[in-house]
């Protein structure tokens, strides 16, 4: 009856948006299982890994012979071996699940209930491009309490197998995942992201000014232009973590891939306030012994007034100490700038080779 029409049409509007986000819903959750362990997997194939196998190796020599049935380490690629056809990992059944869950999604490009028009492959980018937001920022796995985050390097490569995933979507639904990647990505490289929650280069910003610079200036860490890292000075274990482990040029170049020039520009932006607040600083103690430099400046050919005078200057450590936290981010800052360019020259070198080209012919150099 006319009545229940109002009724029926608000009843199967929210049916068929319940049902078709709850379709992608099951889609991104099977899609975030497969993602996990592909990072798992990657994780199982870095650098770091390969210690436990060389000591596992050279125990198994020095065993005795006769000891049967010796601890053997499943290596990477173990999973990929195949007794039989018929038997079907956990892995195989996810795919065979998501197959038919997004066969079901491709089917139809929109769905029309009474005036309205509905996209179920819109349902699953929206459901992608908001999980893949919120792993790109639980994966750097950085807490406030103990200091502790993710390598760039590591981070990246868990990334990389993250994004690999989501490409092999395409081959079973019609949806742009490129446009996920952009748009995730893109804010990754702010301060916040579009959900006002905090980025990957806001994180590594915090951590590198207020953490790693911090430490460098209580002297445990110095830096090191042969190697273009901060280096431990202290012995192994003494400190949380092995500063050149994060600052090497290897891990500010990943970061840079993460981050991108935005990102790098925030951190930049970081330090150079971190400099100016120093600065000012240093203006206060500048105006605090005022009438002590001027007679210095004034008596520097005398060297009995200079070294009574010299006496008299207050806070002389302190000016030290923030000169040297000036210079720590200075060269922060140097190898930071010098990795971002590095990738740049890689990822686009004739841009790059056009804006050298511009600098040079310039009048002003």
């Amino acid at each position: 009856c006319p009545e229940e029409r109002h009724h029926i049409r608000e009843r199967s509007l929210s049916v068929v948006n319940i049902f078709l986000d709850e379709m992608a819903k099951e889609a991104k959750n099977i899609i975030t299982t497969i993602c996990d362990e592909q990072c798992t997997m990657s994780d199982k194939l870095l650098p770091k890994h390969c210690a436990q196998t060389i000591t596992h190796l050279a125990n198994r020599k020095k065993k005795d012979k006769n000891k049967k049935n010796p601890i053997e380490i499943v290596k990477p690629g173990a999973e990929s071996y195949r007794k039989t056809r018929e038997e079907l990992t956990t892995m195989d059944k996810l795919h065979m699940a998501l197959t038919e869950l997004c066969f079901a999604i491709n089917y139809c490009s929109t769905v029309n209930v009474w005036e309205y028009t509905f996209a179920p492959r819109e349902y699953l980018h929206q459901h992608l491009e908001t999980r893949f937001s919120k792993a790109l920022v639980g994966m750097v796995m950085f807490n406030q309490d103990t200091s502790e985050i993710a390598k760039p390097s590591e981070l990246l490569v868990s990334v990389r197998a993250y994004m690999n995933v989501l490409q092999t979507v395409e081959n079973y639904v019609h949806i742009d995942i490129t446009r996920v990647f952009n748009n995730c990505l893109l804010q990754q490289t702010q301060n916040m992201d579009s959900h006002g929650e905090k980025s990957i280069a806001s994180l590594y910003t915090q951590w590198y000014s207020e953490i790693l610079l911090r430490r460098v200036s209580a002297g445990s860490i110095c830096f090191s232009m042969n190697q273009k890292a901060f280096v431990s000075l202290s012995a192994e274990g003494a400190i949380p973590f092995n500063a050149e482990e994060y600052s090497d040029i290897n891990e500010l170049r990943a970061l840079a891939e993460l981050i991108g020039p935005y990102g790098m520009k925030l951190l930049s932006e970081t330090l150079m306030w971190h400099i100016a607040s120093q600065v000012q600083e240093l203006k206060k103690l500048v105006v605090q012994n005022k009438e002590v430099l001027q007679m210095l400046r004034t008596n520097f050919d005398k060297p009995e007034i200079m070294r009574e005078q010299f006496k008299k200057l207050q806070q002389v450590d302190n000016v030290l100490q923030r000169m040297t936290i000036i210079g720590v981010i200075l060269s922060f800052r140097q190898i930071a700038q010098e990795s971002l360019l590095d990738v740049l020259e890689r990822r686009i070198p004739f841009l790059i080779s056009s804006i050298k080209d511009f600098q040079q012919q310039l009048p002003s150099g």
